[in-house]
């Protein structure tokens, strides 16, 4: 993956580094209403176990546990609806568990990652939308929940069917390549947006539009937007997330946050700021 794009499931595989002291309590804040939340499993288990107090902060909504596929580590009981969900980079890998019959029946809801980096194949980078329409329809015929989440360099692939032009920065292009668009089956779809979370007029206004793209062709869909503690390797503080979160209340139902386990603290601020839609 690309060190300026910062995607979904490097963050996820982030998560899994950083260790040392307990973690500090965690900051209080008045964030947005959320009824949907997506966090990496390990960094669920860590909040979980540090800052037990904070579980009542999921009853009021559906929490997906985000966990790539084959993955073997118990999703943590929370209140709430809590759904297990498998993270897969290509539709052609999803596809294979499928029939093999690998995937756990544990496993309720299934997101897709599509990147710029190998774990994508290229045919699938070059017509994600196409691809998106795959893997709902393949997980809908398997009663799986899907979730898109696009990530916005690949408008930087090679023969791309939508590509980056020049003078553009990925935001434009992804609008402009309506990515949000992808498919009239989703459940969810995120929108890859923590790069612009640290500027929240850039951050509010990929989030208008992408939602609105994206409920033009499903308006049933769920729109999340994407935090991450440390978008690029920058560290964010908790109270800037909690600002780029405020400014799109109202535009989004959730939010889909990443985070290292070394930054437990500023995690578990913000889920502790969310409120109940």
């Amino acid at each position: 993956m690309r060190r300026h794009v910062g995607g979904l499931a490097v963050l996820l595989a982030a998560a899994l580094a950083g260790c040392g002291p307990g973690p500090a309590e965690p900051v209080h804040f008045s964030g947005p209403p959320a009824r949907i939340l997506i966090v990496n499993g390990s960094v669920l288990r860590a909040i979980v176990a540090s800052y037990g107090h904070l579980s009542r902060a999921f009853a009021p909504r559906t929490t997906y546990a985000a966990q790539f596929a084959g993955s073997a580590q118990p999703v943590p009981r929370v209140p709430g609806i809590v759904e297990p969900t498998a993270v897969f980079k290509s539709y052609a890998a999803f596809a294979r568990d499928l029939a093999a019959g690998t995937l756990p029946r544990t496993v309720h809801a299934v997101l897709y990652d599509p990147e710029k980096w190998p774990g994508t194949p290229l045919a699938e980078q070059r017509d994600p939308r196409a691809y998106m329409v795959r893997f709902s329809q393949l997980a809908r015929a398997h009663d799986l929940a899907p979730i898109l989440a696009p990530a916005r360099d690949l408008v930087l692939v090679p023969g791309a069917a939508c590509a980056k032009r020049r003078g553009e920065n990925l935001s434009r292009a992804y609008i402009r390549c309506r990515l949000a668009t992808g498919d009239a089956g989703a459940a969810v779809f995120v929108v890859q947006s923590q790069l612009d979370e640290l500027t929240v007029p850039a951050f509010r206004h990929l989030l208008a539009v992408a939602a609105q793209q994206a409920r033009t062709v499903n308006p049933h869909v769920a729109v999340v937007a994407q935090l991450a503690t440390a978008p690029d390797g920058q560290v964010a503080a908790a109270g800037q997330l909690v600002a780029a979160a405020r400014s799109v209340a109202g535009m989004v139902q959730g939010f889909s946050l990443n985070a290292r386990t070394s930054d437990l603290q500023a995690a578990a601020s913000v889920l502790g700021s969310l409120r109940p839609s």
